[in-house]
């Protein structure tokens, strides 16, 4: 071994430095050593968990509250036969739309269905619930309307048809489809209730618009409408009165106005329309009490009283043979027909002796030969000499029918309109000066003569030849 430097040999201070470095040096050593052992024997820094999956539970379909329980199971008053399978796997997907929001499963499966079956209904529902759910109202009522118009009664459809169309805020259309399951569905039935006022309404307020336009199809179809949905309704026989004034269908506004007449008995202008309706087209002896009744309370009114003159007249008229008040209701009357209301409705015609014995051979086979020769023979209407024919069913037009009645006011009466001071001249001028015709504007000589109109013009005839 070699020997180390002798310690003697240094001076005292070198060997103290040399010696404090080597104890240093051994400690260094020995200190290096032990952080290495312990570096090598400590176990790897641990790492952190691995995360376990999360399964989160499902979440029911979001809907509003109030509109939940319009989805209800898509088969509901489907009246088709369904295959068991089927019908469960339906219903599975339809819970796990409603519990679990499974919206792509429901129109995934559906969508399967309708390509197995394009006719299976409760398939469209289901996916119609899908588009419900998502606010897109517009898409259910056109994907559903077809299925309530094939089954009218399917629960399910119109459920959903009427909820989506309250919320597109078409009422009529909502009421529509509650009302036809109301009978099947307390829901429907609550709803139909709810809205039936203002469904009415809007009705109505349709069918004032069609007739405005004059679309005369339209407000048929919105009274047919108003029939069905409210047949004892106020509103419904105002609409009945509307349009059948607007055709002028007087027996149907009759019916009407006798309703309304009997709910509201202080509207005046009902009784006055009622008592004019009733002598024209109903039970005149009706019409002319409700006349007599307003006179009695307005003795002096001079309206009144010329009402009264008229609901007399219509009165005897209703007295007449059944055939002569046919005649005077016909649209166009022809000579014949003019002669007959002229014989019935003026009592001299009727009562006087004819002084000519002129012969109308065209007549021999009338129902009215009487009637026809007695005017004939007085000389208020004429026969061809020359063929000895009247042609009774020849058209009479306004004037020549103003020119009989100033010629009977010639032969028979008295005052300004008598005698040869009406016979001749101008027609128009004559008429209106006698009363016959308001204005030279009505009397429109060319003009074919309705039967209510003939009736008219001698019903003021009379009160100048000294009759009511």
């Amino acid at each position: 071994m070699p020997s180390l430097p002798s310690l003697r040999r240094l001076p005292l201070p070198e060997a103290r430095r040399r010696h404090g470095r080597r104890v240093f040096a051994a400690l260094l050593l020995v200190v290096l050593l032990a952080g290495g052992l312990a570096c090598s024997s400590a176990p790897p820094p641990a790492r952190p968990p691995a995360r376990e999956p999360v399964t989160r539970a499902p979440e029911p379909l979001a809907l509003d509250p109030a509109d939940r329980p319009y989805l209800i199971d898509p088969l509901e008053g489907y009246s088709s036969e369904v295959d068991p399978d089927l019908r469960d796997r339906l219903r599975n997907v339809w819970r796990d739309l409603l519990e679990a929001g499974d919206t792509e499963g429901a129109v995934r499966v559906g969508s399967r269905m309708l390509e197995e079956n394009p006719g299976f209904f409760p398939a469209q529902v289901l996916i119609s619930q899908v588009d419900f759910a998502a606010g897109d109202d517009q898409r259910v009522v056109v994907r559903l309307l077809p299925l309530g118009d094939a089954l009218s009664t399917y629960t399910a459809s119109q459920l959903l048809i009427g909820r989506a169309a309250e919320r597109l805020g078409d009422v009529p259309l909502a009421y529509a489809a509650f009302r036809a399951v109301a009978a099947r569905s307390p829901l429907a039935r609550k709803r139909a209730g709810e809205l039936h006022p203002r469904a009415l309404e809007i009705i109505a307020n349709r069918l004032d618009e069609a007739l405005r336009s004059q679309n005369a199809e339209a407000a048929d179809q919105q009274l047919a409408l108003l029939r069905s949905w409210g047949p004892s309704e106020t509103l419904t026989y105002e609409a009945m009165r509307k349009v059948a004034r607007s055709r002028g269908d007087r027996d149907a506004e009759l019916t009407a106005v006798k309703e309304l007449s009997f709910r509201r008995p202080a509207d005046q202008k009902l009784r006055e329309r009622r008592a004019e309706l009733e002598l024209e087209v109903g039970d005149p002896s009706a019409g002319l009490k409700i006349v007599q009744e307003e006179a009695a309370r307005h003795p002096k009114d001079p309206a009144v009283a010329q009402k009264l003159e008229l609901a007399k007249f219509r009165w005897r008229l209703s007295q007449l043979p059944r055939g002569v008040q046919e005649v005077a209701a016909k649209p166009e009357l022809n000579k014949g027909d003019f002669a007959v209301l002229l014989y019935w409705l003026i009592p001299d015609v009727r009562n006087s002796r004819p002084s000519a014995g002129r012969i109308a051979t065209d007549v021999l086979d009338s129902p009215y030969q009487e009637e026809i020769v007695r005017v004939v023979n007085l000389g208020l209407m004429d026969v061809d000499s020359t063929l000895h024919r009247f042609s009774p069913g020849s058209p009479v037009r306004r004037g020549a029918a103003l020119r009989i009645v100033l010629r009977t006011m010639a032969r028979f009466g008295k005052g300004a309109c008598a005698g040869g001071n009406v016979s001749g001249g101008n027609t128009c001028e004559a008429s209106v000066a006698c009363g016959l015709v308001l204005s030279e504007e009505d009397c429109q000589p060319a003009a074919q003569l309705s039967g209510s109109e003939g009736v008219e013009i001698l019903r003021r005839s009379l009160k100048l030849l000294g009759g009511t």
